[in-house]
């Protein structure tokens, strides 16, 4: 059969026709198992970056890091040169503090002045959507007599102490003691580690500062930090304290 291409024929209309409604039902096809294909695709990409194992891993690798004071950082560049003192490497610390006495140097130091030679701040993003503010680590010294005098007595202008207890820190005993304070929708929780040492009265402290939750619409949906993890932190923190 001599097949002229450029001429209009019954089987060629008939192939045209075959074509026009075969085509469609060809690509539907084939659009089906390419949707099929990208979503299989689309799953498997997302269960491996939400794998149960990658997020706990990652989050034991935390925990482990803060409870690891040996891969921390570790400051001795304070102004008396008589410390040092580790701490994780993400939070805010200050050591460059003037030389210069003032009261800030520990908390309630009824107007008695000394030096205040390390600070330490972990951000309320340490715990996200809780009530946490942030909670503040200092170091301060005084050789203040009346500061020596009043060393190892707890605070009672900070709210009501509890009694005191007797803590070792790399061998050196301290005088540890604890109150609460409050004001304007805020919750301050103190622990004062206080010895007297070359003739200077030191005092580690921390305070953690948190607001009152009912203060926050509902709509925040925030929850109680955990108070438990931030002491434990802090009290990591203080026992990593060494007199040079």
């Amino acid at each position: 059969m001599n097949i002229q291409w450029n001429k209009v024929t019954w089987y060629s209309k008939l192939i045209a026709l075959v074509l026009f409604v075969a085509l469609p039902f060809i690509g539907f096809y084939y659009g089906v198992q390419y949707g099929k294909l990208k979503a299989s695709i689309g799953q498997e990409t997302v269960a491996a970056i939400t794998s149960p194992a990658i997020t706990n891993n990652s989050t034991d690798a935390g925990a482990t890091y803060y409870s690891n004071p040996a891969e921390w950082q570790v400051d001795a560049n304070n102004t008396a040169g008589a410390f040092s003192i580790a701490y994780p490497i993400d939070f805010n610390y200050a050591d460059n503090y003037p030389a210069t006495p003032s009261t800030d140097w520990r908390v309630n130091a009824n107007n008695v002045t000394g030096i205040k030679y390390f600070t330490l701040t972990i951000p309320s993003a340490f715990e996200p959507q809780t009530n946490l503010a942030d909670a503040t680590l200092t170091v301060g010294g005084s050789k203040n007599s009346a500061a020596i005098a009043e060393c190892l007595t707890p605070d009672q202008s900070g709210g009501p102490a509890t009694a005191t207890s007797s803590v070792t820190i790399d061998g050196i005993p301290f005088v540890l003691s604890t109150f609460n304070s409050a004001g304007a929708g805020n919750l301050y929780a103190t622990a004062s580690y206080r010895t007297i040492h070359a003739g200077e009265c030191y005092a580690i402290e921390y305070t953690i500062h948190s607001s009152q939750i009912a203060n926050y619409p509902s709509s925040y949906n925030l929850q109680p930090f955990d108070a438990s993890k931030i002491s434990s932190l802090m009290q990591t923190i203080i026992n990593t304290f060494k007199f040079q």
